[in-house]
């Protein structure tokens, strides 16, 4: 079982992505703000973090700069409609480590399937 933290202020959309994960027996945090992401990962480990691109508080790539100046290097799938283009993305990508996007719309389903091939990937790579 992996543990898994959505960060997406959308409810409606966090609530159906939490559902999806859980009903393949991941334990899932959720927050709707960076601050409250902030303050689970002092509490909590996870494996793997979702991600919105446009927070209230902050944009998720600025989030996640943040994160790694503290030295956590968690795989990220980030999700947004915002990217202008694949090319600035694969800059942020670059300079982030272990980032993916996932562009919105997404169905739930879809974005559980993205998060077990993460996980498979980053399992993967520890057993070798």
């Amino acid at each position: 079982m992996s543990t898994i933290l959505v960060l997406d202020d959308d409810r409606i959309f966090r609530r159906l992505v939490v559902e999806a994960l859980e009903q393949r027996g991941h334990r899932v945090l959720q927050a709707g703000r960076a601050a409250e992401a902030d303050l689970l990962l002092e509490e909590e480990h996870a494996d793997l973090l979702l991600v919105d691109g446009l927070l209230p508080d902050i944009t998720g790539v600025q989030w996640i700069e943040k994160l790694r100046e503290r030295g956590r290097q968690t795989r990220v799938l980030l999700i947004t409609s915002f990217w202008k283009s694949m090319r600035d993305f694969t800059i942020a990508a670059r300079k982030l480590g272990s980032i993916e996007m996932v562009r919105k719309p997404v169905e739930a389903d879809e974005l559980a399937n993205r998060v077990e091939a993460a996980l498979d990937v980053r399992g993967r790579s520890r057993r070798t």
